[in-house]
């Protein structure tokens, strides 16, 4: 019952949003273990694997999604969701890719854990 209901939600929050399988649970009501079965029998990492390789095609897709990407955060925070830090990972990545940066992981991790830190103190 629960499959027929949520499975294509979760399928697209997981494969053209990023959300994590644990945050998916969360936000529609189903285990998290559930949603883990759904995503292995749903093949749902190659499907993001493939939905993320045909969004940054070019510069103008990969422009287009992080922005589509960054008023999905935005919304959620003003909706004081939960921001799983693997989004912002996905989002700063793209945004090197826009800007040709070398990857410096120490930076985004430090500006992620730093925004996280202030978003939950400023707002719960």
């Amino acid at each position: 019952m629960k499959r027929d209901k949520f499975f294509d939600i979760a399928e697209k929050m997981y494969v053209e949003q990023f959300i994590t399988a644990v945050e998916i649970g969360n936000r529609i009501g189903v285990h998290e273990r559930t949603i883990r079965r759904w995503k292995a029998n749903g093949n749902w990492d190659e499907k993001r694997k493939k939905f993320y390789n045909e969004v940054t095609a070019s510069k103008d897709s990969i422009y287009k999604f992080s922005r589509n990407m960054l008023r999905e955060i935005e919304n959620d925070i003003d909706n004081k969701k939960y921001i799983d830090p693997s989004r912002f990972y996905t989002f700063l990545s793209l945004i090197d890719k826009l800007t040709k940066k070398q990857k410096v992981t120490n930076k985004r991790e430090v500006f992620v854990k730093n925004f996280i830190q202030n978003f939950y103190i400023d707002n719960f």
